[in-house]
């Protein structure tokens, strides 16, 4: 019933120059002044709030509506200097205000239900928290279909992720359709269950990187063929707990470390084809106490396998692989000749080699046999194609060069 108070007080921000009801009992405190209300005249109309009579409070919601410009502030201390006994009309009051979060008045009043919210235990806090959970819920809304109207889209998608295909729930991806303003990329932070972001393309700035690392859920993040430098990544340090960072085709290089070093990363950490030096990886592995690093030179082989045992499941479509005729089935045996056992050992091989170049991927073929299920021949006879089964008869061994390219990070159905 107080939540749904605030929903009723929102149409005031269209009539703040509304007259009071007929029905009121028009009081000193109720009538309108030309001249700025006093502390008096403001503690007397945040009292009504509490008023049994709903046309008290509703011309104090008026009264309160018109001058909100010049009290706000005045409500705002009132609010935090009531302790534990602050009205709850008050609370609700700062909630309808703050349900235009997008306006500097909505942004002071939504900072202060936050911070009575923290009092976790008190009457007021645990009303801060209810009316705070209903503005983010509208607000996460309003973001998204604005979000949507200049190109960025949040949605279920299949994404490359530490060079595997993976299903991604709730991805929120800026590239180069984003068409939108500072404005907007301020927005990002009312997305409160957004887990996984990927950044992609030039158009990607430290700015939009400093807004996603505010998203309260951040778990992911992918920052792909951009124009970020080791410095531009400053902003990461005000991250919370990331499971995944990854840094692809983008120019950081051995600068990149003192600030990485300090990312709160207890997951996956992964640089593919930047300017990173051997050294400098080397170096950022030692320094990276908290997550598993790998560094690559970028080439992308285009396959999803069996990791202990390398057996293809899917070769990525008009992916290097696919192109040079490498199917599901066949089992990888060694990377210019180096022999592989596992997917760890394909990562690091195809890691010393850049897209542009090419390998010598050596791999086994299966060579299949329709053979009779049914020893009796006049069974076979009876009934001939129901009564094969395929059986394989061994392997072919290949050789074939790769021309390796850059990693995809969107895979397209």
């Amino acid at each position: 019933m107080q939540i749904a108070r605030i929903a009723a007080l929102t149409a005031l921000l269209l009539v703040l120059g509304g007259t009071v009801p007929s029905n009121a009992q028009e009081e000193p405190s109720q009538r309108a002044s030309s001249q700025t209300p006093t502390q008096e005249q403001i503690e007397a109309w945040v009292k009504e709030l509490e008023d049994e009579r709903f046309a008290v409070r509703e011309a104090a919601e008026n009264q309160l509506a018109r001058n909100l410009t010049v009290i706000l502030p005045t409500l705002i201390e009132i609010a935090k200097a009531d302790g534990s006994e602050s009205p709850c009309g008050l609370l609700q009051f700062l909630g309808f205000v703050a349900q235009d979060a997008w306006s500097d008045q909505g942004k002071l009043a939504y900072a202060c239900l936050g911070q009575i919210a923290k009092e976790r235990t008190t009457q007021r806090a645990i009303l801060a928290q209810k009316i705070i959970q209903s503005i983010s819920v509208s607000m996460r809304e309003q973001t998204l279909e604005r979000l949507e109207r200049v190109g960025v889209v949040c949605q279920d998608r299949e994404l490359s992720v530490l060079t595997q295909v993976r299903q991604v729930k709730n991805a929120l991806v800026i590239d180069q359709e984003f068409r939108g303003t500072q404005e907007d990329i301020d927005l990002l932070p009312w997305l409160f269950d957004i887990q996984f972001v990927k950044l992609e393309g030039p158009a990607i700035s430290p700015e939009i990187l400093q807004a996603v690392v505010k998203l309260p859920q951040l778990r992911s993040l992918q920052i792909v063929e951009t124009k970020l430098t080791s410095k531009d990544l400053r902003p990461l340090l005000a991250a919370s707990d990331m499971d995944l960072l990854e840094i692809l085709y983008s120019p950081v290089d051995d600068q990149c470390i003192e600030i990485l070093q300090d990312v709160p990363i207890f997951g996956d950490l992964q640089l593919f084809g930047t300017e990173l030096s051997a050294k400098g990886a080397t170096e950022l592995i030692a320094r990276m106490e908290t997550a598993n690093v790998f560094v690559g030179r970028g080439g992308f082989l285009g396959v999803t396998c069996d990791p202990g045992s390398l057996v293809i499941q899917q070769a990525i479509k008009d992916g290097p692989a696919f192109k040079a005729g490498i199917k599901m089935n066949d089992k990888l045996r060694k990377i210019n000749g180096v022999p592989i056992y596992n997917f760890e050992d394909l990562r690091k091989q195809l890691a010393k080699s850049a897209a542009g170049e090419s390998v010598v991927v050596e791999y086994d073929r299966p060579v299949w046999s329709l053979r009779p299920i049914d020893q009796d021949p006049e069974n076979r006879n009876r009934n001939p194609v129901r009564g094969l089964r395929q059986q394989l008869d061994g392997y072919e061994t290949h050789t074939i060069d790769i021309v390796l390219e850059k990693r995809p990070s969107t895979m397209e159905p």
